[in-house]
């Protein structure tokens, strides 16, 4: 079995409710461990697992306690790819580069997209997904896969 090739970062932004995490933490200066849990709605558990896995890469950091209160806040700022984002963000994202690829397809033009930067290829999966999803079509990717290229085709 292969094994994901994404950086640390990118893969724990992948999943939801860190990316949930991360986002929330972004848009303000500082939250409690009780705002953080009422916007990602798991239960305690869950949520310092997740917190513990930000703060283990340096994203975010737990920088004062008060009585029972954790207050949260970010220590590394990350660019994400608009299609990780839950909110509007105007950070510019990464590049991508298009060539169209010598195919012969009678007739349909091909262009390949080469994604260069785990970020985006973890976003171009997460794109993936949700396109498959909103069209009602099974897609059954591996949670391993990570895409190099995308291939479009088209009739002219």
């Amino acid at each position: 079995m292969s094994r994901v090739r994404a950086d640390p970062i990118t893969a724990a932004l992948a999943h939801p409710t860190r990316r949930s995490l991360y986002i929330s933490l972004s848009n303000t200066p500082e939250m409690s461990t009780v705002q953080l849990q009422n916007i990602v709605e798991v239960d305690r558990y869950n949520l310092y697992h997740h917190l513990k896995k930000l703060t283990s890469l340096g994203l975010i950091e737990n920088h004062r306690d008060e009585g029972r209160a954790r207050w949260w806040k970010i220590a590394q700022t990350v660019d994400l790819p608009e299609i990780l984002s839950i909110s509007t963000t105007n950070s510019t994202p990464a590049p991508i580069t298009t060539q169209v690829a010598p195919l012969d397809l009678d007739g349909q033009n091909a262009h390949v997209i080469s994604l260069e930067g785990s970020r985006d290829r973890v976003g171009a999966k997460l794109l993936l997904e949700k396109i498959a999803q909103e069209l009602g079509i099974e897609l059954n990717l591996p949670w391993n896969f990570v895409p190099e290229k995308i291939a479009l085709i088209s009739e002219d």
